[in-house]
């Protein structure tokens, strides 16, 4: 079935694109696809397109690691969205790809990393059905989430496993949250800077709103049960970590026992998450798995 995307609406702040950053804008689209190459190698990751019903996936995989322990899938932002105000970009890939960064500090879990539709596959010439759309107004569109969940079970069955948590960072934690809404195996959640209800964000920004969008906000009932973590960076004025900490405690009065937040100092919302990461993710992930 063919999906017919409304041309993106202009929307007036760089949404959620870490790749903003001057020292982000020096790589092209194609550097950035050898950069994630390059960084996926070192870790021995093996990269691989996913073919869902409407689009090609980027991914990468790690080494088979313990069966006994879950599958953790780490999915990207919005990438880079928007070169500046007004001007979509033609390419979202990342050019600093954010989550992937920090999934590569994972050497524990089963784990993978899992591009949002349209990031490293539109030079490849695998960009079917791309639209600006699909990285602006309708990033969380159904069909997006529709596709992001049939690759989630092609990762799943390409690994021993037991559980299965997201890791979300920025729009991605949007779609973790969207996708915990229709899926029943997920042990946890987990967002970085993750954008919690679209609808308040742009109205705090004043801003377009998301209008093809899906949002997190209308499915706090599906979602509250599934255990779930929301680390907000202290310094964070993308996300400002009171926004979110409003619609989470509407979430966490759903379901008391399984909604939590923490607040990080020292972080913003570009920097410093892999390294965070790194420190943390084992104690993080370890006590959500056992919980």
């Amino acid at each position: 079935m063919r999906y017919i995307f409304k041309k993106a609406r202009h929307i007036c702040l760089a949404f959620l694109c870490f790749s903003t950053l001057p020292s982000c804008q020096s790589l092209t689209a194609s550097g950035a696809y050898r950069n994630a190459d390059s960084l996926a190698l070192s870790s021995r990751w093996e990269g691989q397109f996913l073919e869902t019903p409407h689009f090609t996936l980027k991914s990468y995989l790690a080494p088979q690691r313990n069966a006994d322990g879950p599958m953790v899938i780490y999915i990207e932002g919005d990438g880079y969205a928007w070169v500046k105000q007004n001007w979509a970009s033609p390419d979202p890939t990342p050019r600093k790809p954010f989550m992937l960064d920090v999934a590569l500090q994972d050497r524990f879990y089963n784990a993978a990393y899992l591009a949002r539709p349209c990031q490293y596959v539109i030079e490849a010439g695998l960009g079917v059905n791309c639209r600006t759309a699909l990285w602006t107004d309708a990033r969380f569109h159904r069909v997006v989430v529709a596709d992001m969940n049939n690759a989630i079970d092609k990762l799943l069955a390409q690994r021993s496993h037991r559980g299965l948590i997201l890791v979300g960072g920025s729009g991605g934690g949007t779609i973790a949250m969207l996708l915990a809404a229709q899926r029943s195996d997920i042990s946890a959640i987990i967002t970085l800077s993750g954008l919690i209800n679209h609808q308040s964000w742009t109205r705090y920004h004043d801003i377009s709103p998301l209008g093809q969008s899906m949002n997190p906000a209308a499915l706090y009932a599906k979602i509250a049960p599934t255990k779930q973590l929301h680390l907000l960076a202290s310094e964070d004025d993308v996300i400002p970590p009171e926004l979110s900490k409003y619609e989470l405690k509407r979430l966490r009065d759903l379901s008391p026992a399984t909604v939590d937040w923490q607040e990080v100092s020292g972080l913003d919302h570009n920097c410093c998450w892999s390294k965070y990461w790194a420190e943390n993710y084992q104690d993080i992930i370890g006590r959500l798995a056992s919980r």
